[in-house]
């Protein structure tokens, strides 16, 4: 059987790119060959089918170039109607439009992946004229036809059921994963009183919030790691908090490197506003470290506060200081911590999730 996933962008990978080629590389073990439609370019994976249907969406991050978008939208149309696959499955708001009228036109059996669902939050979201566009483009696009819905957590699915009146039963939650046995092959030892976030340093990510709360912690060590807009204002405050001497700000780092300090890190951290699904705090919590996750879309489907990780107030600086200084304090209750997220963390492994995503396309087909 062939599947073809679609995907605005698929380099680098973060979270939607990191999901979809997962899917590219794992599908064929359960009889799918992929092929995979994007803005990107195919020479980052040579190993894959990818065949880019227009200019790259996404040239100056975040910035999108909406003349490419819209390259992308018919290019990708065009790609899906000129050849034959037995499942589609759109990735993303930007493929959903072209996939549905696509598959309806072929009579393909057709999957949406909704990885987010912003509606009225668009401006707090996004910057610029275009943010005003985002909420009808949002209704529009989920409510096109599709054989199934698939959603990255349950936050998205009451959205969808509740706000947008599409039925139950056609939505199924199927989260991203994690690659253990990657993250299996590297080891390090453990460092006391040492924190860390690893991400992009920009809005959503409340970096600042974490540098406010850690001004109210003594005796501890911070690295954040990571880069984007909002990192030479975070310098500058972290100056102002009179905690830079702590603190240490890196680039980003290897895929090893990264593994191993979240390995050797005492707790890590994730501030957002918003995450659909947090695949670094499962990470963090696979290596064995106490992670703090605001309480926030995706990381409250699978932290249970208190047992096998800890959920804090999204924006709340004494609340969150508060879980780091509980978790550097008391011994018993890191190892708690550690040992249950670990155990949580197993189950999500890619092996699981692309199973789970095979027998979907099995069924609609």
């Amino acid at each position: 059987m062939n599947a073809a996933l679609c995907t605005e962008v698929l380099y680098p990978l973060y979270g939607v790119e990191r999901r979809v080629y997962e899917m590219a590389q794992g599908l064929p073990k359960y009889g799918f060959d992929t092929v995979v439609f994007t803005s990107s370019s195919p020479k980052h994976f040579p190993s894959l089918a990818v065949n880019q249907v227009s200019d790259h969406t996404i040239s100056a991050p975040p910035k999108r170039n909406y003349v490419s978008c819209l390259k992308y939208v018919t290019g990708l149309y065009s790609r899906l109607t000129s050849e034959k696959f037995d499942v589609i499955d759109a990735n993303g708001h930007l493929s959903l439009i072209p996939c549905s009228i696509a598959a309806r036109k072929t009579k393909t059996p057709v999957v949406a992946t909704l990885h987010d669902l912003y509606l009225t939050q668009w401006h707090k979201m996004y910057k610029g004229k275009a943010a005003t566009f985002g909420l009808p483009f949002e209704i529009v696009s989920s409510k096109m036809y599709f054989d199934k819905i698939i959603v990255l957590n349950s936050s998205i699915k009451s959205k969808l059921v509740n706000i947008l009146r599409i039925p139950e039963e056609r939505i199924e939650i199927i989260p991203s994963g994690i690659d253990t046995r990657e993250l299996d092959k590297i080891k390090s030892k453990k460092r006391e009183n040492e924190v860390l976030f690893a991400g992009r340093l920009v809005p959503q990510k409340n970096v600042d919030i974490l540098l406010r709360a850690f001004s109210l912690i003594n005796d501890a060590r911070l690295t954040i790691i990571g880069e984007g807009t909002e990192k030479q204002n975070l310098i500058t405050l972290a100056g102002k908090l009179h905690v830079a001497d702590r603190i240490k700000f890196i680039n980003p780092v290897s895929r090893s490197e990264l593994i191993k300090r979240m390995r050797s890190a005492a707790v890590f951290v994730m501030p957002s506003r918003r995450e659909n699904f947090g695949i670094t705090p499962l990470e963090a919590m696979y290596c064995g470290t106490a992670t703090i996750s605001t309480n926030t879309e995706g990381p409250k489907d699978y932290i249970e506060s208190g047992r096998n990780g800890m959920l804090v107030n999204i924006g709340d600086v004494n609340h969150l200081a508060e879980g780091i200084e509980k978790i550097l304090a008391d011994k018993q209750l890191r190892t708690q911590l550690e040992n249950n997220g670990r155990k949580t963390a197993k189950s999500y492994d890619w092996e699981n999730i692309i199973k789970k995503i095979a027998y979907l396309y099995k069924d609609v087909i």
